[in-house]
């Protein structure tokens, strides 16, 4: 990716080798990525940014708005189902997370266009702003 907003945080973006690895090795056919998401509890906007102050999770739903929204027709992406996560119940409870996302794309070139859309890269200022950390994991569809 070329695009960085300046509160760019690199431990929330793919790498470009899982890029390529998608693009190269992916599944054919449907994916669903799972999202699990631990959002700041202060949004954590670039100085002098115009973009009014709020929680983690509030930004985020501006970058989910955004995504619906200006990239939909580009990734044909479906909210399968998404929910607020109340604890862990096996594994480290150190890892607690706050939301999980499921989100189906008709193909992994469906994903990689929406990543590459200006209008996507654009909205990534909200997703930086509003995670403290996330992980995607990737199924087929």
């Amino acid at each position: 990716m070329t695009f960085r907003p300046a509160n760019f945080d690199p431990s929330i973006d793919p790498t470009a080798d899982q890029v390529r690895a998608l693009r190269d090795a992916g599944p054919d056919g449907p994916v669903v990525m799972l999202n699990l998401l631990k959002f700041r509890e202060q949004a954590n906007y670039p100085a002098g940014s115009p973009h009014a102050p709020c929680s983690g999770a509030e930004a985020y739903r501006r970058y989910q708005t955004a995504f619906v929204e200006s990239v939909g027709d580009v990734s044909r992406a479906e909210v399968v189902w998404e929910g607020k996560i109340d604890r862990p119940f096996i594994g480290d409870a150190s890892q607690d997370w706050d939301k999980c996302l499921l989100v189906r794309y008709p193909s992994r070139q469906h994903f990689l266009a929406m990543m590459a859309n200006a209008a996507y890269r654009e909205a990534l200022v909200h997703r930086y702003a509003g995670l403290e950390r996330t992980i995607l994991l990737q199924m087929q569809g």
